[in-house]
């Protein structure tokens, strides 16, 4: 058993120990900030004593003097420190328990009982009409790794991606490729999602700065919502080809989908007519008749806590014109997730993807899609995002959403560039001199994920190719790609989300530090002294571990499923970066001081090296991270 079922049975004891004398409490448990005070603590004494007015310290000896410690074996002492219980393990008993747990869990390893649960994700929504970006790709990998956790878990997950080709943005190429006769195909060497952007960029600021093609264009828009027209199936046509380059970025860093839910869809399938016409009838919605949103169908919020305090809190659902707003159409959206509307899309199979997984799509020609609703539903989204986010939630309870589910808005910051990254990736020396460098669509700096996939790689291609002279190219390249996909993943997601990211091309592929390719070095080098063993370990029944590297390695491994718990309640996925991050250098200081492989073979070394692999591989297959075997 590892620290989250040891942590939980010390749990247990205590609470068993305080009802006997007349106490009741929440028995929270913590690691010690120090190994010296011991390895699980409980407050609860102080926790008490607040609430009897008594000496923490006096209610912890009281406590320690009925405690069974024969009742947890793994532990060979507890102690009284100024009013914490601390429990410290026998580290030969915890050793053999968590080296065991590991060698017969394997994949399994780190998976805990969950209350099982269908959770919809939402996640990438780049609009149709460029190519996948640093910051939409920070959407892609959060989402991802958060569907990644809760299916290692075995939650039942859906993973979505909302394609908003209805919006402005499509429609300003929609005018400038139907209208302005743009051509339609891209120059050599252009993917089509990179062309797209490119010609938003240029036509997209003339559209709207003159009068006759924002006309137009609006006219476009109102196309595209009714369907059924032409302007409407070469938008959707048009949307498409950008999706399906978006998708092949997207498989680069090994992200994968199960529905394309097209906002075109969400209108014509009924369920955006539903969502208002439920509002209005619970008195939430109503036709503004005066001021600038004369003719606007508005949700009222002037009479709630959280938005009475703005100037016009009101928010417009469906404009002047007809025409559905970002925050009518999610509501809508939204109340399809939680399985709120009596209305349903229609679906079809699109794409089957590189892990033999069929991506399906709304589409009006395809059969109804029998989704019964999520218990949960994330929606990763740009912090920006955060005030419509806060509208949707309050519409959703409005329209009947029980207490038994949730809608979870996972709010993330923007990524930038170091002036360096940026200045190499588009080749404007005047960049370099500056520390972050943000994108702009409008004026064209737009950071692709594509452009920095290939910067990344050509970097780690010189190195690896270094270090492997004798490898076959195809080796060093397949090797090289896997690396640097893994070096922008794991930079992308060590950051709290609450952070802003200052992407920096050369610091993400240093050999050393916390990168993803410093974690897959000491993963190969653990797979090296397996191969080399030449003899395989599946259980110990003993061990003669006597130094501290090896008991801190034993710890760190332990620890899998305490973090992963963590990871999964505060939905932190940087947790699990910080852990094998500490689990890496662990296992460095382990093998530095510790060898495997002398006159014979250590076994019981030997399964904590082999327990540290199916640690780190799992970590690597919910971080998204490639396990490589050599470097």
């Amino acid at each position: 058993m590892g620290f989250l079922e040891e942590a939980e049975k010390v749990r247990n004891e205590v609470n068993k120990t305080i009802i006997p004398l007349g106490y009741e409490s929440e028995v929270r448990v913590e690691e010690p900030p120090s190994p010296e005070l011991g390895d699980i603590a409980t407050t609860v004494a102080f926790d008490l004593a607040k609430k009897h007015r008594k000496n923490p310290v006096e209610i912890a000896e009281t406590i320690l003097s009925r405690i069974d410690l024969s009742r947890l074996e793994s532990f060979e002492s507890v102690r009284n420190v100024n009013g914490f219980i601390n429990f410290k393990f026998n580290p030969e008993k915890y050793s053999i328990s968590v080296l065991n747990e590991a060698l017969s869990k394997k994949e399994k390893y780190g998976s805990f009982p969950v209350t099982r649960k269908r959770i919809l994700i939402e996640h990438t929504n780049s609009n149709p009409n460029k190519a996948l970006h640093i910051g939409t790709l920070r959407n892609a990998v959060i989402g991802d790794t958060l569907a990644r956790l809760l299916r290692f878990l075995e939650h039942d997950v859906i993973v979505v991606n909302y394609i908003d080709d209805s919006g402005s943005q499509v429609a300003d190429n929609i005018v400038a490729h139907h209208f302005l006769k743009v051509p339609m195909n891209p120059p050599e060497g252009l993917k089509f999602d990179e062309y797209s952007g490119k010609v938003y960029a240029e036509y997209g600021e003339k559209i709207n700065g003159d009068e006759n093609l924002r006309k137009l264009k609006s006219e476009v828009i109102k196309k595209i919502e009714e369907g059924g027209n032409e302007i409407a199936e070469f938008a959707r046509k048009f949307a498409e080809e950008v999706v399906k380059c978006q998708l092949e970025t997207a498989w680069s860093f090994k992200i994968f989908y199960d529905l394309l839910n097209w906002e075109t869809d969400v209108i014509r399938s009924g369920i955006f007519e539903w969502a208002i016409k439920e509002l209005e009838k619970r008195g939430e919605a109503y036709l503004e008749e005066e001021g600038v949103n004369k003719g606007c169908m508005m949700i009222r919020l002037r009479d709630i806590e959280e938005f009475k305090n703005l100037k016009a809190p009101d928010e417009v659902l469906i404009r002047s014109d007809g025409t559905a707003t970002y925050v009518g159409k999610d509501i809508a959206y939204a109340s399809w997730k939680l399985g709120l509307t009596p209305r349903r899309f229609k679906v079809r199979r699109w794409i089957e993807q590189p892990n033999g997984k069929t991506i399906f799509t709304t589409h009006v020609d395809g059969e109804e899609y029998d989704f019964p609703g999520a218990d949960v539903a994330i929606t990763v989204v740009d912090k920006r995002q955060e005030y419509p986010q806060m509208v949707v939630k309050h519409a959703l309870k409005k329209l009947g959403m029980p207490n038994n589910k949730e809608y979870y808005p996972y709010l993330y910051e923007v990524v930038a560039l170091s002036g360096e990254t940026a200045s190499e990736m588009t080749s404007l020396e005047e960049l370099k001199s500056r520390k972050v460098v943000h994108m702009s669509g409008r004026k064209g700096l737009v950071f692709n994920a594509n452009d920095l996939l290939k910067m990344v790689f050509r970097k780690v291609y010189e190195e690896t190719k270094r270090r492997n002279p004798d490898k076959p190219e195809e080796w060093v390249r397949e090797v090289s790609m896997r690396l640097s996909a893994s070096s922008i993943r794991y930079y992308l997601i060590k950051t709290d989300r609450n952070n802003m990211i200052v992407f920096d091309a050369k610091d993400a592929v240093r050999l050393e530090g916390d990168t993803a390719p410093y974690l897959q070095y000491t993963y190969a080098r653990a797979c090296r002294i397996l191969e080399k063993a030449g003899v395989d370990v599946d259980r110990v029944g003993e061990v003669s571990f006597e130094t501290p590297e090896e008991w801190s390695l034993v710890k760190q491994i332990g620890k899998f499923s305490w973090v992963l718990n963590t990871a999964s309640e505060t939905l932190a996925m940087n947790t699990i970066a910080v852990y094998i991050r500490h689990l890496a250098d662990a296992f460095n200081s382990f093998y530095e001081k510790c060898p495997v492989i002398t006159d014979g073979v250590r076994r019981d070394r030997l399964a904590l090296v082999k327990a540290f692999l199916v640690t780190m591989g799992n970590a690597f297959d919910i971080m998204g991270v490639e396990k490589l075997s050599m470097i």
